[in-house]
């Protein structure tokens, strides 16, 4: 392997301020794109956008190009540009204690922005090198925070290269998740009959009284320790002096396990009918497969990449599974294999979030190993053909 350049902690937090003040919420994504297009295109790189905005109702599609060094794409590295949606404007700082923080009470957007200023630097730190590189694509997405809709209509004949590392998990760099649930949301909307909650509360039928009935029946929660189920969402009743006629709710079911998680989707389906019918209302169910999970072994040649590329920093590799979804569900899904590393986050989505320059140095130091080992463990390549590493 090429010896890997050394970040400099001066860039990284300089990408990490101007991206994160970008505020980029899904489906808004433009000026977050347009630095991103920049500061590549600045570099010589030929960066592409895909149609997902259109077809989305988006300002902007998935951004993605090829890092031109030698032979064919070896590995692919992926990251977000949208966020949850913030409730202020954003004023990120770094503190004294070497910490990136958000002034103001919302999001920081480390989440994924972290993992975009890594891969930024690190192609900055490779084209400036003067020495050879493997060639290697960079795919970052829009809307991922609302199911992974950016990824779910990229075209998955893009990519060419034989494995892909995705940095959107949260926790210190050198985690590595290699198993992911699948994911089941529904909506659920009961239709019952409005009435004079006082003068004549006989004639209705209480749409809500039915959905509160089906939610105390389900089974909420950590099911197991690979399904979970949630209710998060209920809307209805316009009144207190009406019965009300319209109730929505909306949840979910996650599992690692395919039968675990139709059995936990079907009990809740079971509830919401059996509770209609006990009030007397109709209810209209619309399910959606979000994406399937996907389990990666000790054996795959990705894994043991990341392994490596952590292992070379002097960190402890840690094997994992995760709770919830990422582009890697979808790209797994589609023949890619594909781990998501942690990319130094905490407390994401809340006013908490905050990340260490450390962990923002480490992460762009594995992006480089990543990059520069890939070739051994590609098609062909020495750790693949010898099994090293299992």
């Amino acid at each position: 392997m090429t010896e890997a350049p050394q970040p400099s902690r001066e860039r990284l937090t300089e990408l990490f301020l101007k991206y994160t003040t970008i505020l980029s919420p899904f489906r808004h994504e433009r000026a977050m794109a347009d630095a991103v297009h920049a500061d590549l295109r600045a570099l010589g790189v030929d960066v592409q956008e895909d149609d997902t905005g259109d077809r989305i109702g988006g300002d902007t599609g998935n951004v993605w190009c090829v890092v031109q060094g030698e032979g064919d794409p070896h590995i692919a590295l992926g990251a977000h540009i949208d966020t949850v949606q913030p409730t202020d404007r954003i004023e990120p700082y770094l503190g004294e204690d070497g910490v990136f923080r958000n002034r103001l009470r919302t999001i920081l957007g480390s989440d994924d922005k972290a993992a975009v200023a890594a891969i930024v630097h690190a192609t900055e730190l490779l084209r400036a090198s003067g020495r050879p590189f493997p060639t290697y694509e960079i795919l970052l997405t829009v809307s991922e925070e609302i199911g992974l809709v950016g990824s779910k209509h990229f075209d998955e004949k893009v990519l060419k290269s034989p494995f892909a590392a995705e940095f959107d998990s949260a926790g210190p760099v050198g985690g590595i998740t290699v198993k992911a649930p699948s994911h089941n949301t529904f909506t659920a909307t009961f239709r019952g009959q409005a009435a004079h909650a006082g003068v004549e509360p006989e004639r209705g039928r209480s749409a809500l009284q039915a959905a509160a009935k089906a939610i105390a029946a389900m089974e909420l929660g950590r099911i197991d320790e690979e399904t979970s189920a949630n209710v998060g969402i209920i809307k209805g009743g316009v009144g207190t002096n009406i019965i009300p006629d319209l109730c929505e709710i909306q949840g979910e079911t996650r599992s690692h396990d395919e039968a675990k998680l139709a059995n936990a989707t079907a009990a809740m389906v079971d509830a919401m009918h059996a509770a209609a019918a006990q009030v007397g209302v109709d209810v209209d169910i619309a399910m959606v497969h979000e994406y399937s999970g996907f389990a990666l072994t000790g054996r795959s040649p990705v894994v043991r990449l990341a392994k490596a590329a952590v292992s070379d920093l002097g960190l402890e590799p840690a094997l994992h599974a995760s709770g919830g979804g990422s582009d890697a569900n979808i790209l797994n899904a589609r023949g890619l294999p594909t781990v998501n590393l942690s990319a130094g986050m905490i407390q994401v989505h809340s006013p908490d979030e905050h990340c260490s320059l450390d962990d923002l140095e480490r992460l762009c130091a594995v992006c480089l190993r990543l990059i520069l080992m890939a070739p051994d463990y590609g098609p062909g390549g020495a750790e693949t053909v010898s099994g090293a590493g299992e």
